[in-house]
């Protein structure tokens, strides 16, 4: 099946945010950080029934190189990404953004 991948603008704030504070750090940085969830969403695309699902129809995936998890659920050929959060989030925080 050829999935289709739809990033909500609130994870693409969050990709933002994460760029902007990686590249802060160090220049390239959040260049490097870009890649990775690029990378992450390649793999989602290619088999997103791999990834656990933590709730009822929300799946994540950890990031390899970087401490992110993208939150995403699945609707006939499409795979809508929720959020792009850094693990160390309170729990709490991720949740409420979940189903927001």
């Amino acid at each position: 099946m050829s999935w289709k991948l739809h990033v909500k603008s609130s994870a693409e704030s969050d990709i933002l945010d994460g760029f902007v504070d990686y590249e802060e750090r160090l220049n390239g940085l959040g260049e490097r950080f870009l890649n990775e969830i690029e990378n992450s969403l390649n793999r989602i695309k290619s088999n997103p029934h791999q990834y656990q699902e933590i709730d009822e129809g929300i799946r994540r995936s950890i990031t390899h190189t970087f401490p992110y998890i993208v939150f995403y659920t699945i609707e006939n050929d499409t795979i809508f990404v929720l959020a792009v959060i850094h693990a160390a989030q309170d729990p709490k925080y991720i949740a409420n953004r979940l189903i927001a």
